[in-house]
């Protein structure tokens, strides 16, 4: 609770700075809200669970695509994408969780690698259904109306920006309980040793499966918040790079320790906002602080950190 509370300023601050800042640097902003959704979604079931994936830009692909074929067939907003996102992406997870409950490390690793393969295949060369590789366009999300009353409408950046900002708050909400509960204590216990965890009565079977869940149904809600943030969905916005930079997130921040993914996605996701004409090495980089943050602070910073401020 002390470091939700903690967040208040860095909320706050955020909520101002469309205020003082220029289009472009809102969206990156934005940009970050999102990658922080995924890096913290991702470490509920690499990082508190041990259960390694590499198919967070699949799960962040079907909540967008939800919510483009819904608004283009069904003329939904982006209310009822938003939930929708999360439980389609969430039933993939789910889908994906059942090979966990036999697979680990490399063997499960490429699965996922498969699974993320595939979705990308699925939304790119389905052209009936998903557009192919030209895509989605999509519509504004609509005016927010309390008892008939508008109370603002989204046709601006601002608006966006502060939505996703909300839902950024409400996502990292959800995950901090999730990790405080008992099933967070379950996943930690499976981390530590799934064989010990089955035998003092734990089922791991649940264990995995909802941490496979949870963490597809928040990378669906970026999806959705995506879609509707770009107006419209192509394939390469969910490719498996989208899937490397976050894990390069996660354990350049730190697994399993909340805060370490947020601070990760900040730094990757604006690091190429400073590289200037060597931006387009961007992966390239990532890789190389991917190698050396295994390598040299395999706990990420912000473990690090701790370990040296717990002696």
């Amino acid at each position: 609770m002390k470091t939700l509370l903690a967040a208040i300023p860095a909320v706050a601050l955020l909520a101002v700075a469309p205020f003082g800042l220029g289009g472009y640097e809102t969206n990156v902003l934005m940009m970050v809200l999102f990658f922080v959704i995924l890096a913290v979604g991702l470490d509920l079931v690499s990082g508190y669970c041990g259960q390694f994936s590499f198919a967070t830009g699949a799960f962040y692909g079907v909540g967008a695509y939800t919510a483009a074929i819904m608004s283009r067939d069904l003329g939904t907003s982006i209310w009822v994408h938003l939930p929708a996102g999360a439980i389609v992406a969430g039933l993939f997870g789910l889908l994906l969780g059942i090979p966990a409950l036999r697979l680990k490390g490399h063997f499960l690793a490429i699965v996922t690698i498969a699974f993320q393969t595939i979705v990308y295949l699925v939304i790119s060369q389905w052209t009936s259904f998903t557009g192919g590789q030209v895509g989605l366009t999509m519509p504004n999300a609509g005016p927010v109306r309390i008892f008939g009353v508008t109370l603002f409408e989204f046709g601006s950046l601002r608006s966006y920006y502060w939505l996703t900002l909300a839902m950024t708050v409400i996502c990292l909400i959800l995950a901090w309980r999730l990790i405080h509960s008992r099933l967070g204590r379950e996943w930690v216990a499976i981390r530590d040793d799934e064989t010990l965890a089955g035998a003092v009565g734990l089922d791991t079977t649940r264990g995995k499966l909802t941490a496979f869940v949870a963490y597809a149904a928040l990378a669906g809600v970026a999806g959705v918040l995506t879609a509707h943030s770009l107006r419209g969905v192509t394939p390469d916005d969910f490719t498996i790079w989208i899937s490397a930079t976050v894990v390069a997130m996660m354990v350049v921040g730190g697994r399993g320790t909340f805060v370490g993914p947020i601070i990760g996605a900040a730094f990757l996701a604006t690091l190429p906002e400073f590289l200037g004409k060597f931006a387009e090495y961007k992966m390239l980089i990532y890789g190389v602080l991917l190698v050396l943050a295994i390598t040299l602070v395999p706990e990420g910073v912000v473990g690090r950190w701790r370990a040296r401020t717990s002696r």
